[in-house]
C-alpha cells in the first residue's frame, strides 16, 4: 500500500527520469491524501457516540441528538460528495499517466531508430573510408572490409567491421569497434572481445581499431596504453 511520497516515487522510478518522478509523484501523493482528516472522523465518531448514550433520556435530549445526527449526516454527505469528486480527479490522472508513459515509450523507440540509422550510417562509412587511411598511414592493403561474426558458436562475437588484407606481405586482421562516441568502458569491454575471439581471427597478426565521432580522453589514453588505432571521419588515426 502507498502511504508515502517515497513510495510513489519507488514505483516510478523504474519508469521515468528523476525529474519526470518527482513532478509525477508529487502530483499522485497530492490526488491521494486521504480525504477523511483524522480530526474530522474523531469529531463524528464522539456525535455518534455521545447520541446512542442519552437516546434513553427526555424527548428534548432525543431532539438535540436528532440535531446532532442531522448535522453529522450533513457533514458525511459532503465527504461522500467530496470522496466521489476526488475518485474521478484520481481516474483521470491515470488515464494522463498512462498516457505519458506511453508517449515516452514511443519517444524511445523513435531515439532508439534514431541511433541505430546513424550507428549503421557510420559503419558503412567507416567500411568505405578506413581502407584508404590505412593504406595512407601503415600501407596496410585492405581485401575486405565488412561486419562478420567471429568464434566458435555459443562463444563467438559480432565485430562491426573487420578489415581483412596485407601488410609487407604477411595477412593482417583489423577489428573495428564503431561507436558515436567512445567511452573508456566501451575500449575495455571491445578489449575483451578481442581477446577472446583472436584465436579465430583467422591470421597471427591481429590489430584493433576504433572509429568514432569523439572520444573521451580517458577512452584515447586507454586506446594508446594497448598500441590500438583510433580513426575519425576527418581522416585522423591515432596511434
Amino acid at each position: 500500500m502507498i502511504t508515502s511520497l517515497a513510495d510513489i516515487k519507488r514505483h516510478l522510478q523504474p519508469g521515468f527520469t528523476e525529474l519526470q518522478t518527482n513532478l509525477l509523484a508529487t502530483c499522485l501523493y497530492e490526488c491521494y491524501e486521504p480525504i477523511v482528516h483524522q480530526r474530522e472522523m474523531a469529531a463524528i465518531r464522539d456525535t455518534l457516540d455521545r447520541a446512542a448514550a442519552i437516546q434513553a433520556r427526555t424527548d428534548e435530549r432525543l431532539e438535540r441528538i436528532a440535531a446532532g445526527q442531522d448535522a453529522s449526516n450533513q457533514r458525511i454527505d459532503r465527504l461522500v460528495a467530496a470522496q466521489e469528486e476526488m475518485r474521478a480527479d484520481i481516474e483521470n490522472l491515470v488515464d494522463v499517466t498512462r498516457e505519458v508513459v506511453w508517449g515516452i515509450g514511443d519517444l524511445r523507440k523513435q531515439v532508439g531508430g534514431i541511433a541505430l540509422s546513424v550507428g549503421q550510417g557510420l559503419e558503412a562509412y567507416a567500411m568505405e573510408r578506413i581502407p584508404a587511411l590505412l593504406e595512407e598511414r601503415y600501407g596496410f592493403k585492405t581485401q575486405s572490409a565488412m561486419p562478420e561474426v567471429i568464434g566458435p558458436p555459443g562463444a563467438s562475437s559480432e565485430i562491426d567491421v573487420v578489415y581483412r588484407g596485407s601488410h609487407e606481405g604477411q595477412p593482417v586482421v583489423v577489428l573495428s569497434e564503431v561507436k558515436t562516441n567512445i567511452t573508456e568502458t566501451e575500449v575495455r569491454d571491445f578489449l575483451a572481445v578481442t581477446d577472446r575471439v583472436r584465436g579465430a581471427a583467422g591470421s597471427p597478426d591481429v590489430r584493433v581499431l576504433f572509429f568514432c565521432y569523439r572520444a573521451a580522453d580517458s577512452a584515447r589514453r586507454l586506446i594508446a596504453e594497448y598500441g590500438c588505432l583510433l580513426a575519425f571521419p576527418r581522416g585522423l588515426v591515432v596511434d
